[in-house]
């Protein structure tokens, strides 16, 4: 559910990246009693990054270490690799989350995968900044009942105040969501009374032998019909043969993670509370950000509805326009701003209407060659309106 601030409808499958920069408790957050899909080359390259990197702990060594000791995949991994028929191994139980890893040497669209960068951006949701120093300046001013000024520097400095609040109002209102989707999914956790281990979901499906060729009594021996039904057979069958021997392969690591599965169900009951308390732990760290998140937007809000501007105007794009007129000399006070921001949006209306109607004309000159009468008295209105905006710009001159 997590993954969706990231655009991704399925993000079980990490990228090489993510196992180099960012810990296995990191990663872990985002997956409790979820699957997660481990590359093979990824787990290959990480052992070989561990073995150059020296003593020095690290994500990779982390990583490693999960794998090949609490996992005990490392001689599973070692065969994945040189057996041509299975392409995916696991799942492995990593019960304090209540996660199950898979090994997966099938390709994957790095599209979907979850990248160093993925995570970043959710590091970045789940990091509540402090206010900003400029705004708890402003609200200790507040607070001391100083009179504001109406000056052309007062103004620029209660717009970039604004500005300040409505892009940390922004960013706050996505961090609240995010820390809202945490409270919910691990409250979830602990409520659901059927949480345990998942079965493995990998039993391979048993290929079927092909029937053999009845010959009928008044058919010759010799027939060409037989000689190439039983050419057919043959070939089935040779199949059938490799197909049977994949099978009793991937069969066997089926029984293995049934044996893994097993062992996870006997451990659960000491794993489960564990389970329990991280989610509580999470709970109330979470809680804590989004009561802190709420605060500074009401704080940067307070600011905003105090602000010179009016409401109507309180945009990003507005006041971007405001504080330009100010810094270029062409407004000096909060009116000016205003009288020229609504001239020139009138401006963009007219000339928009006026596109419009050249554009319905060309479509009807196009369309039609008889339109010529109808053409001559929309070509007079077009005039009539060009003289009246150019009236009224001088007027506004």
């Amino acid at each position: 559910m997590f993954f969706t601030f990231l655009n991704k409808e399925k993000a079980d499958s990490l990228d090489i990246s993510a196992l180099i920069k960012y810990s296995p408790r990191e990663v872990l957050y985002y997956y409790y009693d979820s699957a997660i899909r481990i590359p093979w080359e990824g787990y290959w390259k990480i052992k070989e990054l561990a073995a150059a990197s020296g003593k020095a702990a690290n994500p990779i060594k982390e990583w490693l270490e999960l794998f090949e000791q609490e996992l005990n995949a490392d001689a599973d991994l070692s065969s994945l690799n040189d057996n041509e028929f299975i392409d995916s191994i696991g799942p492995y139980y990593y019960l304090p989350g209540n996660t199950r890893f898979y090994f997966d040497k099938n390709f994957r669209n790095p599209v979907d995968m979850v990248s160093s960068e993925n995570l970043a951006s959710l590091a970045a949701l789940a990091t509540i900044l402090p206010l900003n120093n400029e705004i708890q300046a402003n609200c200790k001013i507040k607070k001391a009942k100083r009179k504001a000024t109406k000056s052309k520097d007062e103004l620029l400095k209660d717009i970039n105040l604004c500005l300040t609040s409505l892009r940390e109002i922004e960013r706050l209102n996505k961090q609240i969501n995010y820390w809202e989707k945490i409270l919910e999914q691990r409250y979830f956790l602990r409520e659901r009374e059927d949480l345990f281990p998942a079965e493995p979901d990998s039993l391979p499906q048993k290929p079927e032998k092909p029937a053999e060729i009845e010959v009928s009594d008044n058919v010759l021996p010799f027939s060409r019909l037989l000689s190439r039904q039983k050419k057919q057979h043959n070939l089935d069958l040779n199949h059938y043969n490799h197909e049977i021997k994949v099978y009793f392969i991937r069969y066997r690591e089926y029984e293995k993670a049934c044996d893994r599965y097993k062992e996870a169900l006997e451990n659960w009951p000491e794993y489960h509370q564990l389970f329990l308390d991280n989610c509580l732990n999470d709970i109330k760290k979470a809680e804590e950000k989004l009561n802190t998140a709420r605060q500074n937007r009401q704080t940067y809000s307070e600011v905003i509805q105090k602000s010179m501007v009016h409401s109507a105007y309180q945009d990003i794009r507005t006041l971007e326009l405001f504080k330009y007129y100010l810094k270029t000399g062409r407004a000096n006070e909060l009116q000016d701003c205003m009288n020229i921001f609504e001239e020139e949006r009138n401006w963009t209306e007219i000339k928009a209407s006026q596109e419009r109607i050249e554009n319905t004309i060309h479509f009807l000159q196009s369309a039609n060659p008889d339109t010529h009468f109808a053409d001559e008295h929309i070509n007079l209105f077009l005039n009539h309106f060009q003289e009246k905006t150019g009236d009224l710009a001088k007027v506004g001159v």
